[in-house]
C-alpha cells in the first residue's frame, strides 16, 4: 500500500506535521533521513495512525527525506519507501508567518515530480522581503516585511541605496509595523548622482537587511518582472530611474542617461 499524505507542512513552531486520509498500516513508522550523513530522526505517530509529528528546528542543514519504514527500529535502518504526498507543502501566507519568527535556520517542504517529500534545511540571515514596488510621482515606494528577525516596533528604520561601484548612497524614510515595512526613495536623488546601479537595504537598529523577494517560491524574476522608469533632470541632464530584479532576485535601482537606461 502506498500511503499518500494529504497534509505535509512545517509550521512556524518548527514542527513537521503529516496527515493521511486513512490510517498508516500497522508495523510502519515515519523517519527523516539526512541524505548526506545518513542521520535519522523518528517521527511520533498518533494513536489513530492518521498523523505524525516531529520537531525539525534543530536538524542539520541539507536535504532530509521522510521515509515510511517497515521493520527494524526507527534509528537502525529498516527497509522503507519515500513518503508520498499530494500537498504542495506550503502557502504564501504560511511562509510569511514562518519568516515572521526570529530564526537562523529555515526548513521548507518540497515535493518532487514523483510526489516524494523533501525537507530542505538551510542557514538564514535577516532580509527585507519585498512584496510590492510602486514607482510613481517621483518616488519609488516599497512595501514588504522583515524576515527572520521578529517584530522590532521600537526601532527606527531607513531605506538605503548603495552604489554598486564607489561609496555613494541615497537614503529614504521607512516605517515599521511589527515586521511589516513601507519605505520611499526619491527619484531625483538618484538622478542627481552619477549614473549607477544601486543595491537596496533596510536598516533597522543593528539589522542591515538586503531587499529581495525569496519567500514566494518563484525564482528568476529578472526578465520576467519589470517596472516603469521615471525620468528626472535635476541638473538639466535627463536620467531614467527604475527598479529591477537582479539574477539573485534582489531588488535594485538602475539610473542611466535617457537613451542608455538598459540594466
Amino acid at each position: 500500500m502506498d500511503a499518500v499524505a494529504n497534509h505535509c507542512r512545517v509550521g512556524s513552531d518548527d514542527r513537521l506535521r503529516i496527515r493521511w486520509p486513512v490510517p498508516l498500516p500497522g508495523g510502519r513508522r515515519v523517519v527523516l533521513r539526512h541524505r548526506s550523513s545518513g542521520a535519522v530522526r523518528p517521527a511520533r505517530l498518533a494513536d489513530d495512525r492518521c498523523s505524525a509529528e516531529v520537531g525539525v528546528g534543530d536538524l542539520a542543514p541539507g536535504i532530509w527525506e521522510p521515509v515510511i519504514e517497515t521493520g527494524g527500529a526507527g534509528d537502525t535502518g529498516g527497509t522503507g519507501c519515500p513518503l508520498l504526498t499530494d500537498d504542495p507543502g506550503f502557502s504564501l501566507e504560511e511562509l510569511r508567518a514562518y519568516a515572521d519568527v526570529p530564526r537562523d535556520r529555515a526548513v521548507r517542504v518540497a515535493r518532487t515530480r514523483a510526489g516524494h517529500v523533501r525537507l530542505r534545511v538551510r542557514q538564514v540571515a535577516p532580509h527585507a522581503e519585498v512584496e510590492a514596488v510602486h514607482p510613481h510621482d517621483g518616488e519609488i515606494e516599497i512595501v514588504g516585511r522583515l524576515a527572520y528577525t521578529g517584530p522590532r516596533p521600537e526601532e527606527s528604520a531607513h531605506l538605503v541605496a548603495a552604489a554598486r561601484q564607489g561609496k555613494a548612497a541615497v537614503a529614504g524614510e521607512a516605517r515599521l509595523d511589527g515586521t511589516g515595512f513601507r519605505g520611499r526613495l526619491d527619484v531625483e536623488a538618484f538622478a542627481a548622482a552619477e549614473p549607477a546601479l544601486w543595491d537596496l537595504w533596510l536598516d533597522v537598529g543593528d539589522v542591515h537587511a538586503r531587499l529581495g523577494t525569496w519567500l514566494d517560491d518563484a525564482p528568476g524574476k529578472r526578465g520576467k518582472l519589470s517596472y516603469p522608469r521615471q525620468v528626472a533632470a535635476p541638473g538639466g541632464r535627463e536620467m531614467a530611474v527604475r527598479p529591477y530584479y537582479t539574477e539573485r532576485d534582489q531588488l535594485a535601482i538602475s539610473c542611466r542617461p535617457v537613451g542608455d537606461d538598459g540594466t
